[in-house]
C-alpha cells in the first residue's frame, strides 16, 4: 500500500484532523485480520473495487462508495479488482 498525508498534525496546522489518499495495488493480498485506530475514520473510494471489511462484516467497495468506520473498529480495505484501489481517508480524534 502507498500512502500520500494531505492533511496532519506533523505537517500542517491541524491537530484535530489527518488525511490523505491511500492506493492499494492489485494483486495485494487480502489481510486475515484488520487495524484499530482510536478515532472515528471515512474512506472514499476514489477508483478501482475491492473488499472493505468492519468488525468482520465484509462489503465489496466501487469507485464513489463511502464507508463510516467507527472509533476502535477492526477494519481494511483490500484489492480484489485488475486495477489498483484508490481512497481519501480521513480521521478525526
Amino acid at each position: 500500500m502507498q500512502w500520500w498525508t494531505l492533511v496532519s498534525g506533523d505537517r500542517t496546522a491541524s491537530n484535530q484532523l489527518t488525511a490523505g489518499i491511500a492506493e492499494i495495488p492489485v494483486g495485494a493480498d487480502i489481510p486475515e485480520r484488520g487495524h484499530t485506530h482510536d478515532a472515528a475514520e471515512i474512506y472514499f473510494f476514489i477508483s478501482g473495487a475491492g473488499l472493505m471489511s468492519v468488525n468482520g462484516e465484509i462489503a465489496r467497495v466501487l469507485a464513489g462508495d463511502t464507508v463510516f468506520i467507527p472509533e476502535g473498529a477492526e477494519h481494511f480495505a483490500a484489492n480484489d479488482g485488475p486495477e489498483p484501489l484508490r481512497l481519501f481517508l480521513c480521521i478525526c480524534p
